[in-house]
């Protein structure tokens, strides 16, 4: 496809225009008057010039040339003489014609077919812009399966946007790089971003959801060593949570408390979750708040699994999701809705268990084996107010929240941009 421009005007010329054009040049070139036979030929071959360009000169009436000397044929001189002359004169006008009829199409053919080439060869559809470029932090977890596909199939690109991943350790600790500027939009746990919005501590907006718990796939549990086998055992143990105030702080609180125990007796050790199951066989833990793919990975390596913090009251709770600066959202709504766009189409894909498997190796780094153990909760495609509102009163329930949050604030108002 050539993209010309013609009378400051875009003008597309495909393939088949293209040959037209370089067909009508080469009838234009085959179309100029034969040399005259003679004196003229004669002429022509003489004015010609080694390495001349010969365009002006096609018919042997170039700019410098002479007319040939003619001779009078026997007879009548005056009549042979005038009648020569007279048709000579009219030939040379007629000759003058039908080059300049030769050099005007030769030249527009030339305008029609290098012109085009010279301003653009390419596919024939304007350039596209740039992609936007979108700071988003993340947490190594399962969790995030669907945003790492969309990463994957370039749906994220597909859609104007260059998402640059930020690695983060905790929700809450995403939520500070909202706050600090760092990532733009973030993967947090709820109780995280319902925490800063409900101590004014940042102005915040929930923009998709990203997993919902089912059972086993949270889990407290014991280190390898057997120094912790039961719940009501918790008092003074040394236990990993990534953050206080995680989702993973909130459910274990609350299923210890049903258990007997009182969380404020444990020795909360904060830390990323990567790092507990070497902390535990190493002794330096006595258990661990985990969610998958460590989960597996803890059982494999000996840990005892002592509560399950997905079932009961805590079952099917919203455990994370998308957030960003309210400021953001609202200034930015074009960015908002295209990774809401891209995001959905990685959610559709992960719902297929092969396809969340080949996510889990490649971009959590965990092996074939573990990857076909790990138990998921579900990656839905809508937020649910009610749910989202079960998170806030369990906040309040356990002492995380000192008065009632209404959830309902830091939902988008409409579609970004309306």
């Amino acid at each position: 496809m050539v993209l010309g421009w013609f009378g400051r005007r875009a003008v597309e010329i495909d393939d088949i225009e293209l040959d037209r054009r370089l067909a009508d040049l080469r009838r234009a070139l085959s179309c100029a008057p034969p040399e005259r036979s003679g004196s003229g030929a004669d002429h022509a071959a003489r004015r010609r010039r080694p390495g001349g360009r010969g365009l002006l000169a096609i018919s042997g009436h170039g700019p410098d040339a002479a007319v040939p000397a003619l001779r009078p044929k026997a007879g009548r001189r005056g009549e042979a003489w005038t009648g020569f002359a007279a048709g000579h004169g009219r030939s040379r006008r007629k000759h003058r014609q039908q080059t300049t009829a030769v050099v005007l199409a030769v030249v527009m053919a030339l305008s029609a077919v290098v012109g085009g080439f010279y301003w653009y060869r390419g596919s024939g559809q304007p350039a596209a812009p740039p992609p936007i470029a979108v700071r988003v932090g993340v947490l190594p977890l399962v969790d995030v399966a669907a945003f790492y596909r969309s990463v994957d199939q370039a749906y994220f690109r597909s859609a104007g946007l260059d998402v640059q991943v930020v690695t983060v350790a905790s929700g809450p600790e995403a939520v500070h790089g909202l706050q600090t500027g760092r990532i733009d939009i973030a993967f947090s746990s709820y109780p995280g971003m319902f925490m800063a919005q409900a101590t004014h501590a940042a102005d915040l907006k929930v923009i998709a959801p990203a997993y919902v718990a089912k059972p086993g796939h949270l889990m407290l549990v014991g280190a390898p060593n057997r120094s912790f086998t039961r719940p009501d055992q918790a008092a003074h143990k040394r236990i990993g949570v990534t953050s206080r105030g995680s989702i993973s702080d909130l459910l274990a609180i609350s299923e210890i408390r049903q258990a007997g125990g009182d969380p404020a007796d444990i020795d909360w050790q904060t830390m990323d979750m990567r790092a507990m199951v070497p902390a535990m066989q190493r002794g330096e833990l006595d258990g661990a708040v985990l969610a998958e793919p460590f989960v597996t990975t803890a059982a494999g390596a000996g840990a005892v699994q002592l509560l399950d913090l997905g079932l009961d009251l805590n079952f099917a709770i919203p455990m994370s999701g998308w957030v960003a600066p309210a400021s953001f959202a609202e200034s930015r709504p074009e960015v908002i809705s295209a990774f809401q766009l891209a995001l959905g189409r990685g959610v559709s894909d992960v719902q297929n268990r092969d396809v969340r498997e080949q996510i889990f190796q490649q971009y959590l780094g965990i092996d074939a084996g573990t990857a076909r153990e790990v138990r998921v909760g579900s990656y839905p495609a809508y937020l649910d107010l009610g749910d989202l509102q079960r998170v806030a009163d369990l906040m309040l329930s356990q002492r995380m929240l000192s008065t009632p949050f209404n959830v309902t604030t830091m939902l988008l108002s409409g579609p970004p941009g309306s």
